[in-house]
């Protein structure tokens, strides 16, 4: 999965301190890549995956593909790595561990970062999705009317030869 990875993406993949926080953002980019090559019709290491933020270009914004209609968001947090897609529509996704501050919170968190991933504004409707695993929650906010599934990875992942 490593060679997927652009050079701003391998960048960030080593600033990471520990090895499970690299293995978390190496799979979300992976499985954004593997996802959105699906869709495309590519393979993931030619997917051109930008991140650079509208204000002040630096790497840190949300993922798209330049010139494709697909809308991306990828979310890791403790087992769980999640990737959503839209086609010309907005999406965002947000999973986070249940917390210290109870169940609530958490759920109204994950709401309100997924709504700003998908970029806010009117228009846009939240769902809770099923706990991906014991003690996460996760959200994903997407265009009212737009349909929502839930595929497992290994539908999603799928590896091309080189």
């Amino acid at each position: 999965m490593r060679r997927w990875l652009n050079d701003p993406e391998l960048e960030r993949l080593r600033r990471y301190e520990g090895d499970a926080d690299r293995a978390r953002f190496m799979l979300g980019a992976a499985m954004l890549r593997s996802a959105a090559a699906t869709v495309l019709g590519m393979r993931p290491q030619d997917v051109p995956v930008d991140r650079s933020c509208g204000s002040c270009h630096r790497w840190h914004g949300p993922p798209r593909v330049p010139g494709s209609p697909l809308a991306l968001s990828v979310s890791h947090s403790g087992l769980v790595v999640a990737v959503a897609l839209a086609k010309g529509g907005r999406v965002g996704i947000d999973v986070e561990r249940d917390g210290r501050r109870g169940l609530q919170h958490t759920e109204s968190w994950t709401r309100a970062e997924a709504r700003r991933k998908a970029g806010d504004g009117p228009g846009l409707v939240a769902y809770e999705l099923p706990a991906p695993a014991a003690g996460h929650v996760m959200s994903i906010v997407t265009e009212a009317g737009a349909r929502v599934g839930v595929r497992p990875a290994e539908e999603l992942f799928v590896v091309y030869p080189d």
